[in-house]
């Protein structure tokens, strides 16, 4: 067996019971369409091609010099799962706060492909791994909220993720994959 925690992909139904936490009843309702989504591609998960990810592949966990990543940092949430998952954490981050996500992440996957290409089968479940990596950080933060509100650093993510996931509702649920 494997070391896990409680932002695993796979795993991010585990949080659906946190939905209560969030208190504006229409963005309950985005986290839920994220986790059904989410729930969609659950069960192909076992059979993905598996290895060790970092976990948490976001901005201020990755180094870079001369505008290439060279390096991460924090390896608390380290972790055998599918390989994909670690391109899904990395799309959940790199997708907020920009004007045009899809591009952003259609950048991402190119660059992500170049090195390690992507089985067709691993591309059916990034988009909606995506949605499930946000619904789970927005449940955490604010059932974290509820309980530890003078912590700014846990829920710097919670109204840039609500915004992105509404953005991809909006734009039809549409993947943001290409062709590889």
């Amino acid at each position: 067996p494997h070391p896990s925690h409680q932002g695993e992909l796979p795993r991010a139904g585990q949080h659906r019971d946190k939905l209560e936490a969030i208190g504006d009843p229409d963005e309950r309702e985005l986290v839920a369409w994220a986790f059904d989504l989410w729930a969609s591609v659950a069960e192909r998960l076992p059979a993905l091609p598996h290895q060790v990810i970092h976990g948490d592949a976001n901005k201020e966990n990755l180094l870079a010099a001369n505008g290439r990543i060279t390096g991460m940092v924090d390896f608390a949430d380290a972790c055998y799962n599918p390989r994909v998952c670690e391109l899904a954490v990395l799309l959940a981050y790199m997708m907020m706060d920009r004007e045009d996500p899809m591009s952003a992440a259609r950048f991402v996957i190119e660059g992500y492909s170049a090195v390690l290409e992507l089985q067709e089968r691993e591309l059916d479940v990034l988009f909606p791994l995506v949605c499930g990596r946000l619904a789970v950080s927005v449940c955490l933060a604010s059932a974290r909220l509820s309980e530890a509100p003078d912590h700014p650093n846990w829920f710097v993510s919670l109204a840039p993720a609500l915004e992105l996931l509404g953005r991809l509702r909006s734009a039809g649920g549409g993947s943001p994959v290409v062709p590889v």
